[in-house]
C-alpha cells in the first residue's frame, strides 16, 4: 500500500542555507508584485517572508498529492502567496480538476466565499467546505461582487478556454483582479495540452496579424491555429497591467511554472 501520510517536500533542510534560498524566493516574489503596483504596497508586500517561511509545511498537508496535470510546487507556491497577500473576500475559480488549488485557497483565505467551475466533477478529490460548485462554464452563473467591490474580488481562469474571452468576460462583470494560468506566447503553444488561445502573451504580440496560422507538434501530433483579430474581443484594450508572475524554478529546482499570470483591468 502507497504511503500517503504527509511529508515535507524535497528541499534544504540545513537552516543557514534554508534561510538563503527562502531569501532568494521572497526578493523575487516582492520585486515582481512591487513591479506590478496597486494594490501591493509596501505594507502588503512585506508579509511575504512569513507566508513563504510557512509554505512547505503548508504544502506537506496538501490533500491532493497527484500534481500531473495539476499546480506543482512553485505554482503552488506563488498562488498561496498572492493570495495571502491579497485576501479576497471573494474568489472565482474556473478550472478545479483535482480541487488542489481550491484547497490553496481555502487554506490562504478561509473565509472567502469561493464559487467553482468545472464541467468534469468526476475529477475533484477533494472539495472545500461552504464553497459553491458548478458544472457550467463561469459566464453561465450569476456572481455578485463582495459589498467592498472589485478590489476584494479574485478570478482565478485555469480552464484552458481563450483567455481574450475571459478577459472580456471578467471586465463586463465588474472583476478587476484575475489570475491565468498557461498564458503562454505563440512560440510556446506546444507546452500545453490545450492552449487558451488567444493567450494574453498573444494579445500583446505585435507581430500576430489576422490570418497568422500556428502550427505545432505535442506528444507525436500536428495541431494548429489561426490567429484572428475577432477572437480578441478587443480584449487588449482592457489590460491595464499584465505581469508573468516570476518562475521560481531556477531558486529552487523544482520543476517549471506554466506562466502564472497576475492581470489588472482599466476601471
Amino acid at each position: 500500500m502507497r504511503d500517503e501520510t504527509p511529508a515535507l517536500p524535497d528541499g534544504m533542510i540545513t537552516p543557514g542555507l534554508a534561510a538563503r534560498l527562502r531569501e532568494r524566493v521572497v526578493a523575487r516574489l516582492s520585486e515582481a508584485l512591487a513591479g506590478f503596483g496597486p494594490p501591493f504596497d509596501g505594507a502588503m508586500t512585506a508579509r511575504i517572508p512569513d507566508l513563504v517561511a510557512g509554505f512547505d509545511a503548508l504544502y506537506a498537508r496538501r490533500p491532493v498529492r497527484e500534481t500531473k496535470g495539476g499546480s506543482g510546487y512553485n505554482d503552488s507556491l506563488t498562488l498561496s502567496v498572492l493570495a495571502g497577500l491579497l485576501q479576497p473576500a471573494l474568489i472565482v475559480e474556473s478550472g478545479v480538476f483535482r480541487g488542489h488549488t481550491t484547497w490553496l485557497f481555502r487554506q490562504a483565505c478561509p473565509h472567502a466565499a469561493l464559487f467553482c467551475f468545472d464541467p468534469a466533477p468526476e475529477y475533484r478529490i477533494w472539495s472545500a467546505e461552504g464553497a459553491r460548485y458548478f458544472g457550467e462554464d463561469w459566464s453561465a452563473v450569476p456572481v455578485p461582487l463582495p459589498e467592498g467591490g472589485a478590489g476584494q474580488a479574485l478570478a482565478f481562469f485555469d480552464d484552458h478556454v481563450s483567455q481574450a474571452r475571459r478577459v472580456r468576460e471578467a471586465w463586463e462583470r465588474g472583476f478587476r483582479l484575475l489570475l491565468f494560468d498557461d498564458n503562454f506566447p505563440a512560440e510556446h503553444l506546444y507546452a500545453t495540452g490545450v492552449p487558451p488561445v488567444p493567450t494574453l502573451a498573444m494579445l500583446q504580440d505585435g507581430s500576430l496579424t489576422d490570418g497568422t496560422e500556428i502550427v505545432w507538434r505535442r506528444n507525436g501530433r500536428e495541431r494548429r491555429y489561426t490567429y484572428s483579430e475577432a477572437d480578441t474581443d478587443g480584449a487588449a484594450a482592457l489590460l491595464d497591467r499584465v505581469l508573468v508572475l516570476p518562475d521560481l524554478a531556477p531558486l529552487t529546482r523544482h520543476p517549471p511554472q506554466s506562466n502564472l499570470t497576475l492581470v489588472r483591468l482599466v476601471a
